[in-house]
């Protein structure tokens, strides 16, 4: 409250001058721009706040967006230029470089004095450094989410992640597993070694799950001793074969520690999830209560309830490594573009591409069936190179068009990985401009920092970076907005007929106030009436998707019927 106080009075008049005293208590520098030259009220506390020497403090608009990243500076810039009326004040946070190559966050409040038009002549303003509270805050979002300890998921974003498995199951026709871990000699290394090396042990067995576990499936540390994790299949006996092996391969390993190598000795239990009836804390409660029962030691799972994801039995057989390896040396993965469309004017906006498959039999099948088998099997990132390749002769081909294109979290995880997609859209050159990015809410949340390094990196070669199904994850809005997403696309869980329940406007109007809040623009997903469309417009959405504007095709079909 201080210091929103103190920007709203340290302006410049000739009966108030700005005390300087309570700007150096708060690490703040006032400052006036006039006509795009920057005159520090104290430049002592500007050459504090960046470690600058005073010859080198910013004298001009340009010389400060020099130290801020790209879109930093464009959105400075626009924020203003739209400084419209004498008295109109502004409020922006950003990264801004400091001569030691830190990194900080600071925040910078100001007012319009003077201006003709919509141009301002004079503005008075007030740089924050806030470094501190930004950090405070990410440390809080991140423990609401993660074990303090180990850094897996904790037991509340665990129940939320099972949750959306669940719905991403019922929409593949795929089965869930949920599997308990006890580290059972837990007691037993505290006793004899500490609880340093018992310390040391949980946090060995979390990196060994995280190595092994990947998305789309999930980890966590629910309590004191317990690891759980969700699996997600297309066959049951596929995930019990793979808990067993995760299972094993934990047990059987050699944890290095100063008192010599030790083994962990893990109690488990599992059980096969629906969505009814049961909530994920009841099943993760009795999956946990149940390895205090005695167990077959000479099984490595023990079986509490085989409920059923689903009653439809798969014919089809499995995809697998060879299918995928050979459809993309084959050339039979394609891109289809699905139309988005300005929801104001209901002109064409850009297209998604997604992609398709064309099995040996001819048969070409949605992008959900074997996505999900590249990445159990460790081949997404190859789907997510050849998109972008086809994406780059579609923008060549089509000169007219902008384009989204969605990338795995294993990817951008992948430091080598996310480097060579980064070149390869470098490459693009102008073109690059005409991209977006989508990622999912629960991937990009999976690892923020990552994430918002290579969201960065993108849009600093024009590309713009999306939060696919927002909401249907488990985080906060400003959590999310760490990764400085340009658009959020709504789940379309929370859109789908829309019109008809109150309940899910009421969310929706939430998301798009905070979008607008942010500077995020907004797309609506599975916008299949008009009913639904005219209230999402009325809402504010920025853009729409659905059937109602088209089905994915194999060309763009708005601009050929344009």
């Amino acid at each position: 409250m201080a210091i929103l106080i103190e920007a709203n009075h340290i302006r410049r008049r000739q009966d108030l001058q700005p005390n300087f005293h309570a700007l150096s208590l708060l690490a703040a520098a006032s400052f006036t721009i006039k006509e795009q030259k920057i005159i520090w009220q104290d430049p002592s506390l500007c050459r504090s706040l960046l470690r600058v020497h005073e010859d080198d403090l910013p004298a001009t608009s340009q010389d400060l967006s020099l130290r801020l990243s790209s879109q930093d500076s464009r959105r400075r810039q626009e924020t203003l230029s739209q400084l419209s009326w004498d008295g109109a004040q502004y409020a922006l946070r950003y990264k801004i470089r400091r001569d030691d190559a830190r990194w900080i966050w600071v925040e910078e409040r100001g007012e319009r004095l003077s201006g003709q038009g919509g141009k301002p002549h004079e503005i008075s303003a007030v740089m924050f450094n806030i470094q501190s509270m930004q950090e405070d805050r990410e440390r809080a979002a991140y423990l609401a989410g993660h074990d303090d300890l180990t850094g897996l998921w904790n037991s509340a974003r665990f129940n939320e992640g099972l949750r959306h498995m669940l719905q991403m199951a019922e929409r593949h026709d795929a089965q869930v597993l949920c599997l308990n871990l006890s580290l059972s000699n837990l007691p037993d290394i505290n006793e004899t070694y500490g609880y340093d090396q018992g310390n040391s042990i949980l946090e060995m067995v979390a990196a060994r799950l995280s190595h092994m576990v990947v998305l789309p499936d999930i980890t966590a540390r629910v309590s004191g001793r317990h690891f759980a994790v969700g699996l997600s299949g297309r066959t049951r006996e596929g995930l019990e074969t793979v808990a067993a092996t995760l299972t094993n391969s934990l047990a059987d390993h050699i944890y290095q520690s100063p008192n010599g190598p030790l083994r962990a000795e893990f109690e488990s239990a599992s059980t096969f999830m629906t969505d009814a009836e049961m909530t994920t804390e009841q099943i993760i409660k009795q999956t946990s209560q149940s390895l205090s029962v005695a167990v077959d030691t000479n099984s490595a799972m023990k079986q509490i309830l085989q409920t059923e994801v689903t009653s439809a039995v798969m014919e089809e057989e499995d995809i697998t490594a060879d299918d995928i390896l050979a459809a993309l040396n084959d050339r039979r993965i394609s891109l289809a573009f699905q139309p988005i469309i300005e929801a104001k004017s209901r002109k064409l906006h850009h297209y998604e591409c997604l992609l398709r498959l064309r099995l040996e039999g001819g048969e070409v099948i949605s992008a959900g069936r074997f996505i999900m088998a590249a990445e159990n099997l460790g081949l997404v990132h190859l789907l997510d190179r050849r998109a972008l390749e086809l994406a780059a002769e579609a923008l060549r081909r089509y000169s007219d068009i902008d384009i989204a294109l969605n990338i795995s979290a294993v990817t951008l995880k992948e430091t080598d990985r996310a480097a060579a997609y980064i070149a390869a859209l470098k490459a693009l050159g102008p073109d690059a401009h005409r991209v977006s990015l989508e990622l999912t809410e629960t991937a990009a949340l999976e690892d923020p920092a990552k994430a918002g390094t290579f969201s960065e990196e993108a849009r600093a070669l024009g590309c713009k970076f999306a939060i696919d199904d927002f909401g249907s994850g488990y985080t906060t809005f400003q959590n999310l907005m760490t990764i400085e997403a340009d658009v959020i696309k709504i789940d379309g869980s929370f859109i789908e007929n829309i019109a008809r329940t109150p309940h899910k406007e009421t969310f929706v109007r939430m998301m798009v106030d905070l979008a607008q809040t942010f500077g995020v623009k907004t797309v609506a997903e599975m916008v299949d009436n008009r009913a639904d469309a005219d209230l999402l417009e009325r809402l504010g959405v920025d853009y729409l998707q659905g059937y109602m504007f088209g089905m994915p095709s194999a060309a763009p079909a708005w601009r050929q019927a344009s």
